[in-house]
């Protein structure tokens, strides 16, 4: 039995991140154009929820992981911080 990180419940901030990360993960797999997208959604996700960002940026760190794009998400902020702990 695996023990996987326990996940919030969806952010309907991510939805249309979550979907435009799938369409690129499925275009560029790992390569530079998806991380160039993932890197963008995240400056404008931080500029437009500053007060939020920690949060907002790990879960796209978890969707990330989730696309299978990392092993191991790389989480800000937590007393986990290295990665999540699937």
């Amino acid at each position: 039995m695996c023990a996987h990180a326990v996940r919030p419940t969806p952010d309907p901030i991510l939805d249309a991140i979550r979907k435009h990360l799938q369409q690129q993960y499925a275009l560029h797999q790992r390569g530079a154009l998806f991380w160039t997208a993932y890197q963008g959604l995240q400056l404008e996700l931080v500029r437009g929820h500053p007060l939020d960002h920690e949060r907002l940026c790990n879960a796209m760190a978890d969707i990330a992981e989730d696309l299978g794009a990392v092993e191991r998400a790389q989480l800000i902020g937590h007393a986990n911080a290295s990665s999540t702990s699937r």
